[in-house]
This record gives C-alpha cells, structure tokens and sequence, in this order.
C-alpha cells in the first residue's frame, strides 16, 4: 500500500513493474541481513558477560550502533547499488534521479516486509506494531536515497537555488555520510523504543520516540519534494538570528508535542487491542476512549496551530 502510495504520488514514475522488482529485491537483501544477525548473535551468544550487558540501555546502544544498524542499513544501501547497477546494465545507462529515489524507498519496504513476516510469523510482534514500524525503514533509506539522487540522477539540475542545496559541498561523498545518518537514526530509533523497559529516568527516553519519527518523516518529505524540484516548506524565516533561534525552538517545541500526541494515540491502540470490539462500546470504555483522545488531541492542536504560525510568517515574505 504504501509503495502504490508513492507510486501515485509521483510526477514521472518509473514503470509499476520495475519498482515491484524492486520490492522483491529488497526482500532478499532483508534475508541476507536477517542472516547476518543471526550469525552474530549465534556468536555473541556464547559471551554470558555479552548477554548480560545487552540487557543494559548502555548495551543496547552498542549492539544497535555497531552490529544491528549497520547490517541492516548496509544491506539496504548494497540492495539498491546493486539494483541500480543491473538496471543500468541493462537500460539506458544512469536513472532520473526521482527513479532512483522512488526505487530506494521501493527495496525499503520490500526489505521491511521480509522483516514484518518474520516478525509476525514468530508470534514476537502484533500487526499494529508492524504496521507502525514499516515506513520508518523507508525512512531511514531516504537518506542515502536522496543522496544517490543527487550523484548518479541523469538530466538533473540541483543548482536551481538555496532551497535545494545540501549542507555539504563535495556530493561524491555524500552517500558514505548519509549511510553513516541512516545507521544512527536506526539506532536512535530501536534504543528509543527500548528505553520504555527500564526504571525511572531511563524510561523518560521513550518519550524521545515519536518526534524524532515525525522529524524523520518531515525530513523524507523535504526529499520527497526536492527530487521533484518542488520548493522546500519553508518554517524558518526569522530576519535577525534571534528570531531565528525563536522559530528554532518553536519547531522542536511542536515536535515534541506532535510526537507525543500520537504515542498518546499509539498508547491508546495497544491498550484496546485486547478487548473484543463488543466491549468497546460498554459505557466505561466508551468515556475512556473519549477522554483519551480529547486529551491527546490538545498536544497535537498546538503543535498543528504553531506549525500554521510559522507557515503564515514564511509566507508574510513570500517564501514557498
């Protein structure tokens, strides 16, 4: 679904076929990478010392930062070199650079889905959690994705303004430094999601989660919207560095209230997805069900009203 989505979101897409191949092929780098971990916890396995620590937050980072992130990451950036590679083989040399960002975010979710049906199959995850979790792959491929884009795309012209531009000059070597941003938002994301487990602070870490998920999102829309050569959502617009800072921390400010708002919903999901649809219309559940949502809508509503705000004074200097 979320393939035919990007699909149709497209202004020249590639041929439906080949980013179903693209699917499928990211599917078997899910598995070259499922092996890979399972080889090195099949190794680790026999550290006792190893097993205890993995059990900290401390060693969850470790495990995530230099074994699991970058497996996966890596396995996905290979699945779409090699693709891109045969492609070119066999077409007509290199790709617009909205194919080879659309095919990436294609073998993304063909390997998110390989990792869903393990999942799922081994009884180890609920279909809502999968559900939550497979763009965030695609996610964390937009990165090294968009950076593809920019330094194998064919009849591109990135220098059309500001708007477009990277923050670093040398786009050879932008790949190897977006691989290096792909594995440490991974990271971010399973420590984050893993910190629920532990004692007070730690578990506060949680509440990092889903903003950092809207930012991811926000930051593969900005992608999104720059293959295409559509201008950038402009929220930032201050005059003097003091405003700027202002506008800066108004936008972490709805991050996180906007975040929150949807692990508030997130909550609310995994906490009724036990009951029979039956006993969500007894009176009880039904107030419980309201109030809830009452209160995770006002968090959402200020970060949405702060989100206009800024809209509104980029637009008062005509900015896109």
């Amino acid at each position: 679904m979320l393939l035919i989505y990007y699909y149709r979101r497209a202004t020249a897409p590639p041929p439906l076929f080949l980013l179903l191949l693209c699917f499928g092929w990211g599917a078997i780098f899910g598995s070259i990478a499922l092996g890979l971990e399972w080889i090195f916890e099949h190794l680790t396995s026999q550290w006792e010392d190893w097993q205890r620590f993995t059990r900290t937050l401390a060693g969850v980072a470790v495990r995530q930062l230099v074994f699991i992130a970058p497996i996966e990451e890596g396995c996905k950036l290979a699945g779409v070199i090699t693709f891109l590679w045969l492609a070119g083989r066999r077409g007509n040399g290199r790709s617009p650079a909205l194919s080879i960002f659309i095919q990436t975010i294609a073998i993304a979710l063909g390997f998110t889905a390989q990792e869903s049906w393990v999942y799922l199959s081994n009884g180890v995850a609920t279909v809502f959690e999968r559900a939550i979790g497979t763009p965030i792959h695609a996610m964390f491929s937009a990165a090294f994705g968009y950076a593809l884009a920019r330094e194998q795309g064919a009849g591109t012209s990135w220098e059309q303004g500001s708007n477009d531009q990277l923050p670093i000059t040398n786009y050879h070597h932008t790949t190897h430094y977006f691989l290096i941003n792909a594995i440490i938002c991974h990271a971010l994301v399973n420590i984050f999601s893993s910190a629920w487990r532990y004692n007070p602070p730690i578990n506060l870490l949680s509440y990092l989660l889903f903003p950092f998920l809207l930012w991811l999102f926000w930051r593969m829309e900005e992608c999104w919207r720059r293959v295409q050569h559509q201008p950038s959502i402009i929220l930032i617009s201050g005059m003097t560095a003091m405003h700027r800072h202002w506008q800066r921390g108004l936008v972490v400010f709805a991050l996180m209230l906007g975040g929150n708002a949807i692990f508030g919903f997130f909550l609310l999901v995994r906490t009724l997805s036990p009951l029979h649809p039956v006993q969500l219309l007894e009176p009880e559940n039904i107030w419980f069900i309201a109030s809830r949502s009452v209160l995770n809508s006002i968090p959402g509503a200020i970060a949405w009203c702060i989100y206009r705000y800024l809209r509104f004074a980029a637009s008062r200097r005509n900015l896109p």
